[in-house]
């Protein structure tokens, strides 16, 4: 399969009225953007596990408005993002269908002003990077091969997590994992179910102990660093985040 057919052709994006932010960014000519949810800026080497990007291949999955890919490319990366189609649009909960009713519309605009942010920054950063739209739980071969996979804050929104670890691990000789740190779960492999039928919370499926994805990581035959914790800052708010990095033995 040819690049032309599984990258997406970059989109012209002009209004910053089309646009939803999800990272704050800087962007020549516009200053700095002020994100709807993440701003990572100043802290992303430790979000990254301090790893070298230079001259290295990396898929990164979940790109939202592409802060990460960006900040990767400027350490000397080729990055590859995958992204949800717009059939698809998000790994819902599947909460009783006349309460996810009222959610299905508005997410529908709001990720195809996110993807528009993410070309909207691209082109003013005058990126290189590429963007498949299509199904991280099958990852097609003609991606071919990676130095490095990112999972950056993703694997909590999505129904069968370790499938995308695993499809990760098959393509790349490095991980990084990065998901939201809860002291409680710390000791043993395990993640907790996060929505309850009171909050609602049909976009989060999952918390985390930093062991289950170590232990995982080994069984699929990688080393791994320490879970390495750090603050960012969500809705102008510090959260404590945990990021992994495993290597292939």
């Amino acid at each position: 399969m040819s690049d032309q057919k599984i990258f997406a052709t970059p989109q012209k994006v002009e209004d910053l009225a089309d646009c939803y932010f999800y990272h704050t960014m800087e962007l020549p000519g516009r200053g700095v953007i002020e994100g709807q949810d993440w701003d990572l800026r100043g802290r992303v080497d430790e979000y990254l596990g301090n790893v070298d990007f230079a001259g290295q291949r990396v898929l990164e999955i979940g790109p939202a408005s592409g802060f990460l890919t960006f900040e990767m490319e400027k350490r000397g990366a080729d990055v590859i993002s995958v992204e949800v189609t717009d059939e698809h649009g998000w790994d819902f909960v599947p909460y009783p269908e006349p309460r996810l009713e009222e959610v299905f519309g508005p997410r529908r605009i709001v990720m195809q002003q996110l993807k528009n942010s993410y070309w909207f920054s691209h082109a003013a950063l005058q990126s290189k990077a590429r963007v498949y739209y299509g199904d991280a739980y099958n990852l097609p071969a003609a991606l071919e091969e990676f130095d490095i996979a990112v999972m950056g804050a993703v694997l909590l929104h999505c129904r069968d997590p370790l499938r995308i670890v695993e499809q990760c691990g098959k393509r790349a000789k490095s991980l990084i994992i990065v998901d939201k740190f809860h002291p409680d779960l710390e000791g043993a492999p395990v993640c907790r179910l996060a929505p309850t039928p009171e909050n609602f919370l049909w976009h989060t499926w999952w918390h985390f102990s930093t062991r289950f994805f170590t232990q995982f990581l080994e069984v699929m035959g990688f080393t791994t660093s320490e879970a390495a914790t750090h603050q960012q800052f969500h809705r102008g708010r510090p959260h404590t985040l945990f990021t992994l990095v495993g290597r292939r033995k």
